[in-house]
C-alpha cells in the first residue's frame, strides 16, 4: 500500500492523480463488518460525484459511505464564484462480507470528472483479505450437525397434536362423567322426595340394625345414626330443622304430646353419645321398638305445609283411604 500526503506537492508541478486502499480488519467471518478506506488525490480542477460508484467490491455489501475532505485540500477556480473542487481526501466505506473464499478486495476503481468535464477513474491495487471459517480453527475436524432439529420443520400444533387431542378427550370424558353423576343424584333426590318420610325413617332404622354396629361394640356410632334418623323424621313431619337443633330447642319447638316418646329416645341417645351412659342389648332393642312405635303413631300427618316446601313441594294426604272411601286402619 502506498503512502499518501496531500500537502507535499512540488511548486510549479501539477500533482499526479493516485489512490491507495486499506482494509480494517483484513480478516473476519462471513457476515462480519470491515471498513475499506480509499485515500485519493485528483488532478487540478477535477472533482468526484456526490456518491461515486466504486467498482471492485464483488462479494461485499455496502452498508454506508463517508467522504472526508481536509480544509486545506480544497481549491477555487480562477477567483470565480464556482463550487470548490476536491484535490485530495479519504473515502470510507463500511462493508459486510458475503463471500466464503479468501483472496483480495479489488482492484478498486473510483470514478471522477476532470477539469474539462471528461470522465476518468483512479485505480488502487487489490487488498489481501481472509474469510475465517465459522467451524473454528480446524474446519476439517469439526463435526457437522444435521439441520433437522435446529430449524423447526413443523408447527408446534402439529408436533403436539396427539397431546392436545388426548387432553380434549379427557376433558370431554370428565364432562360426561360429571353429567352422569348429576343426573343420577337428581334421580335419587327425586325418588326420595316422592317417598313418605315414615318409610324413609323405617328403612333407615332397619338398615342401621342390619349393620350390627351395636353388636360389634360401636355403641356410640349406633346411637349417633339412631338419633340422626329420628331427627330427620321429626324435621320432615313438624317443619323445623330438628337435625340442627339441640335437644332443648327441639323440646320447645315440639309442642305436641305425642312427641314426648321421641324426646325421651333422643335424650337417652345423647346420654350414650356424650355422657358415656351404659347401654345394653336389651335397651337397644327397646329403643328401636319405641322408635318404630313413634313413627307408626305419627305417620298419618305425613307432611305439614312448611315441610312440604322444604322437600320439593310434594304434600301427602293426611289420612289413607281404601277403595270404598273408608278410612284404613293404621298398620
Amino acid at each position: 500500500m502506498g503512502v499518501f500526503s496531500g500537502s507535499e506537492i512540488c511548486v510549479g508541478a501539477e500533482p499526479a492523480p493516485q489512490m491507495t486502499a486499506s482494509l480494517v480488519p483484513n480478516q473476519t467471518n462471513v457476515g462480519g463488518i470491515v471498513t475499506l478506506t480509499l485515500k485519493f488525490q485528483l488532478p487540478a480542477g477535477a472533482h468526484l460525484a456526490p456518491e461515486p460508484a466504486v467498482k471492485g467490491l464483488a462479494g461485499f455489501r455496502i452498508l454506508d459511505q463517508q467522504m472526508m475532505i481536509p480544509d486545506d485540500a480544497r481549491k477555487k477556480t480562477d477567483g470565480k464564484k464556482s463550487p470548490d473542487t476536491v484535490v485530495s481526501g479519504e473515502y470510507h466505506i463500511r462493508l459486510m462480507v458475503n463471500r466464503l473464499d479468501s483472496g483480495s478486495v479489488g482492484p478498486i476503481s473510483l470514478p471522477y470528472v476532470t477539469a474539462d468535464g471528461e470522465k476518468a477513474s483512479l485505480k488502487a491495487a487489490a487488498v489481501p483479505f481472509t474469510v475465517l471459517s465459522n467451524l473454528g480453527e480446524k474446519p476439517g475436524a469439526a463435526r457437522l450437525r444435521p439441520i433437522y432439529g435446529i430449524i423447526p420443520t413443523q408447527s408446534l400444533l402439529g408436533k403436539y397434536r396427539f397431546w392436545i387431542l388426548g387432553g380434549i378427550a379427557i376433558l370431554l370424558l370428565g364432562v360426561a362423567v360429571e353429567w352422569w353423576f348429576r343426573s343420577r343424584r337428581q334421580k335419587v333426590s327425586s325418588a326420595m322426595e316422592q317417598t313418605p318420610p315414615d318409610k324413609l325413617a323405617m328403612r333407615g332404622l332397619k338398615a342401621l340394625e342390619a349393620r350390627r354396629l351395636f353388636e360389634e361394640g360401636r355403641i356410640k356410632d349406633f346411637y349417633f345414626e339412631f338419633s340422626e334418623i329420628l331427627r330427620r323424621y321429626m324435621e320432615a313431619i313438624r317443619g323445623f330443622p330438628a337435625a340442627e337443633y339441640t335437644l332443648e330447642e327441639i323440646a320447645r319447638a315440639a309442642g305436641k304430646k305425642e312427641d314426648q316418646p321421641l324426646l325421651s329416645l333422643l335424650r337417652r341417645a345423647d346420654m350414650v353419645k356424650f355422657a358415656d351412659s351404659a347401654a345394653t342389648p336389651a335397651g337397644k332393642t327397646d329403643d328401636l321398638a319405641a322408635a318404630f312405635a313413634y313413627i307408626r303413631s305419627t305417620r298419618e300427618p305425613v307432611m305439614t305445609g312448611a315441610s312440604s316446601e322444604r322437600r320439593g313441594g310434594k304434600q301427602y294426604a293426611s289420612r289413607r283411604f281404601g277403595p270404598a272411601g273408608k278410612e284404613k286402619a293404621p298398620t
